[in-house]
């Protein structure tokens, strides 16, 4: 099984959408397919958190209405016919961090909701699992941390359930307690989540999707002159993160690297490139990255 892994600014609009399909169709094998929310729905969905932490009842509808057209605009443009309810908040008022993942963790669930019905519109049979009850938390609001061997029993007996599809879609960057509240990783959390799978189902590999080459000397848009680097090991991958290249979540690679797992840097745009692949082989590189903001 591989472990494919797409960033909002890759799913941001319906033709972000009709690409991933693309991309899933060139695999012939097990897939599992980790999705982040749509291009800017998580700041939405931040707005939408200080509106009810402020208690400012016409804010909030008139967020979640932007946020419901904004999804369901995509949807008619893939030829689909979805309904984004507002979901209740299942969480008390005293803690601002608490009501903040019952309400953005839903960024995640609606993008899912919407690719997994595409590949299936498609002629790709996929299951649907929802993180926030197959990967267990504890309860350290917007910064959770894993349980890993019951999120490795829950997410093993949801693969052996739905054996009989070999594309599976589900949610980076959220979780779940056992109580049923939802938790989040931390921004950007998806390459993490990713990561995480891939170490608790044994996966062959993982590829995140970007918008760029690969993993580059310095950031495109203010360099020309960046080039992509090929290979990196693991040590090297890590220093690179820690540094502020801002292409790879800094607690990635961990679970990668023990089980050894490489970690692909694709582009979105052009699947048949092969990017920059993070693996134990790889020689150590000496190479000034410059990521700085």
């Amino acid at each position: 099984m591989k472990v494919f892994k797409f960033g909002g600014a890759s799913v941001r609009d319906a033709q972000g959408i009709r690409n991933l399909k693309d991309v899933v169709a060139r695999e012939a094998g097990d897939l599992c397919v980790v999705v982040s929310a749509m291009g800017k729905t998580t700041n939405a969905l931040e707005r939408v958190v200080n509106a009810l932490w402020l208690r400012e009842a016409g804010q909030v509808e008139r967020e979640w209405q932007l946020i419901r057209d904004y999804h369901e605009s995509v949807c008619r443009d893939l030829g689909l016919r979805m309904q984004f309810d507002v979901p209740a908040a299942n969480a008390t008022m005293e803690s601002y961090d608490e009501l903040y993942d019952q309400i953005v963790s839903w960024g995640e669930l609606f993008s899912t909701r919407i690719v997994s019905a595409y590949l299936s519109a498609c002629g790709f049979p996929n299951t649907w699992l929802d993180m926030t009850a197959l990967l267990r938390t504890d309860g350290v609001f917007r910064a959770a941390n894993i349980d890993f061997d019951t999120s490795e029993k829950l997410l093993r007996e949801a693969f052996l359930t739905s054996a009989d599809t070999r594309i599976r879609v589900l949610q980076g960057f959220i979780g779940g307690m056992a109580d049923g509240r939802h938790t989040t990783l931390g921004r950007e959390g998806s390459d993490y989540s990713a990561a995480v799978v891939a170490n608790l189902l044994d996966a062959e590999s993982v590829t995140i999707w970007k918008d760029v080459p690969g993993i580059l000397t310095a950031d495109p848009r203010k360099n020309r002159s960046a080039a992509l680097i090929a290979e990196l090991n693991y040590a090297d991958a890590s220093r690179l993160a820690a540094s502020g290249a801002q292409i790879i979540h800094s607690k990635t690679i961990g679970p990668l690297e023990e089980k050894d797992i490489p970690l692909h840097v694709r582009p979105f745009k052009h699947p048949w490139e092969k990017g920059t692949v993070i693996c134990r082989t790889a020689r150590p590189v000496q190479v000034q990255v410059d990521w700085s903001k």
